[in-house]
């Protein structure tokens, strides 16, 4: 331990008062007289000596250059063809500061691309998988082998539980991958942390329950009853009734719209606007029950399964469905559609399930034929859970080969899947309970925590939410081909340039040149001259009448009757004036 120095020191004094006094009876218990005096803190400056000069960036190596990186490597982050600044000529950009602004903005999108391509590098995680030996399957493997060799952390992921009073259950994750809710056919409703096993909510709500989903995060989540449809936070507490959906069978929610999809008993198809309540479309399928129903991600077109083998594509913003798919011959027991917005996976009663591709003209892929499926569900990572009564096969290039790489047996017939986000696990709804499943390499690694993040705080969970709401896409702009968004719409400008006639009458238009005024006085000056001008014209006009009535009283003669009317002039009586003489 190094020296303490005091602040403040004492001082005593050379003599004690009263020492020397022997008239003091108390001289041995006289107490000194002690002066405490402050000393000046010194003012310490610190001096950094051989240090280099810290410098950030590129400022470190003025004449670095990074190395070009492959072609190929920079194109999947690529946003399309950039600006030629040869191209761009003074019609298009009259002015050079807007020149200088765009391709400045234009080198920022360029300089991006290079640093996302660079910055893979802070990306330490990886994607999980499966891999054998030569002469081995992963068929074999079960999920107490893949427990056994996976560290303790995501063992814990792998659970059953089994709840058979209230069953079968439906299921579903938060779009962050971090909550889960389940929703029995009795009535159970439970959501919870499925990572810590913290619960958040149980209750019954006395009556039958069609399907369960979170809302924007997972503070709510909708509940499809008996009769109507009801949020409730993840408190239990209800918040809202929607009378308008009754007797709903599936719902889906749209997170960038905030728009909540069910589909009806009486086969309508609705959609809510969850951020103010009200019912923005509501259509009639005329194909009975919709009962099968799943959203695209890629342009939140919904795709609707019928029992005539049809699976039809919905847009609120078209009262008829924007296109229909005939994909097998009975009714469509589940539908299911990547999140890049290629594939489309459906089953059917006939125990065919067939990979469509979404981009030409809706042409099938492969068809695989293992049973009647009643749960389809696509990962993050293009994985494919396909469900046939108590056993689950998964399927990891589904377009190249018709052989799963992984299979599971449940305790009970599944009826409901889905994968969790950022998370190599698969949760089945079950008519025994609940079973969560290793499935390594389903979910994506590394997570973007701008976008969706599974390990937010509460006040990030608050921004998050005030951001998504500013930046809500309005329903308007759902198509069924997002290129459009981008584009001019040609046709109408060509029709309203069509309608309006090519040639027109050139208009005779008179210039005059108007004086400036060079003093305050100049109109003023005008005013007067205009009023006398004004006043010679009332004159002259005076003049002009007093002289016509002149002459007509001439024109009359002493004989006229109406002579009596003529004004008479006054006569001038003249008087002589007597002439002054000398006489």
């Amino acid at each position: 331990m190094g020296k303490v120095t005091r602040y403040f020191h004492v001082e005593k004094p050379d003599k004690i008062i009263g020492e020397d006094s022997s008239s003091n009876p108390l001289n041995s218990q006289q107490q000194p007289v002690v002066t405490i005096v402050a000393k000046t803190r010194s003012k310490k400056r610190w001096v950094v000596r051989n240090q280099p000069e810290r410098s950030y960036g590129q400022k470190q190596q003025p004449g670095f250059v990074p190395p070009p990186l492959p072609r190929d490597e920079v194109l999947k982050y690529s946003r399309g063809p950039g600006l030629n600044p040869n191209r761009i000529s003074e019609e298009q950009i009259r002015t050079g500061i807007r020149r200088a602004k765009i391709l400045k903005r234009d080198s920022k999108v360029v300089s991006g691309i290079d640093q996302a391509r660079r910055a893979e590098i802070l990306l330490l995680e990886q994607h999980g998988g499966i891999e054998v030996g030569q002469g081995e399957s992963s068929l074999t493997l079960n999920q107490c082998d893949i427990v056994k060799q996976v560290d303790m952390a995501s063992a814990t992921k792998s659970f059953h539980l089994t709840l058979d009073k209230f069953a079968p259950y439906k299921v579903d994750y938060s779009l962050n991958g971090r909550h889960l809710v389940l929703g029995g056919r009795k009535g159970h409703l439970a959501a919870f942390d499925w990572v810590t096993k913290k619960l958040l909510c149980e209750f019954n709500v006395m009556e039958s329950v069609h399907d369960v989903k979170w809302l924007h995060n997972e503070t709510m989540f909708a509940v499809a009853q008996k009769q109507w449809t009801y949020v409730y936070d993840n408190q239990g507490l209800e918040i809202h009734c929607l009378k308008r959906m009754d007797r709903v069978m599936k719902l889906e929610f749209l997170p960038y719209h905030f728009l909540l999809v069910g589909g009806h008993e009486s086969g309508f198809i609705s959609w809510v606007d969850v951020s103010i309540g009200k019912i923005v479309a509501q259509f009639g399928a005329k194909n009975g029950p919709l009962g099968v129903l799943t959203s695209n991600p890629s342009n939140a077109i919904i795709h609707c399964g019928h029992s005539n083998g049809t699976v039809t594509l919905w847009s609120p913003n078209v009262k008829s469905s924007v296109a229909s798919i005939l994909c097998h011959g009975s009714a469509v027991s589940a539908v299911a559609v990547d999140n890049s917005g290629r594939l489309m996976a459906t089953g059917a009663m006939d125990g065919r399930l067939r990979i469509w591709d979404l981009r030409n003209s809706f042409t099938p892929l492969t068809s695989v034929s293992y049973g009647t499926p009643t749960a389809i569900s696509f990962s993050q990572k293009g994985l494919l859970a396909y469900s046939c009564a108590n056993a689950t096969r998964i399927y990891s290039e589904i377009g190249q080969t018709k052989k799963p790489f992984l299979r599971h047996m449940s305790h009970g017939n599944v009826i409901s899947s889905q994968f969790c986000p950022f998370e190599d696990v698969l949760g089945l709804g079950t008519f025994r309970g609940f079973d969560s499943c290793l499935v390594p390499g389903a979910g994506e690694a590394n997570f973007d925590a701008l976008e969706r993040n599974p390990f937010q705080t509460k006040k990030q969970r608050k921004e998050s939410e005030v951001k998504a709401l500013l930046e809500k896409i309005q329903p308007e702009l759902i198509t069924l081909d997002n290129k459009l968004l981008g584009e001019v719409d040609t046709n109408t400008l060509k029709k309203d340039t069509d309608s309006k006639p090519t040639h027109l009458k050139k208009a005779e238009i008179e210039l005059s040149h108007r004086r400036k005024r060079k003093s305050a006085k100049i109109p003023k000056a005008k005013q007067s001259i205009q009023s006398e001008l004004k006043l010679r014209t009332i004159r002259e006009t005076h003049q002009r009448l007093k002289k016509s009535e002149e002459s007509k009283g001439q024109n009359l003669t002493s004989d006229d009757p109406l002579n009596r009317f003529v004004r008479k002039k006054k006569s001038v009586v003249s008087t002589p004036v007597a002439e002054d003489t000398d006489e």
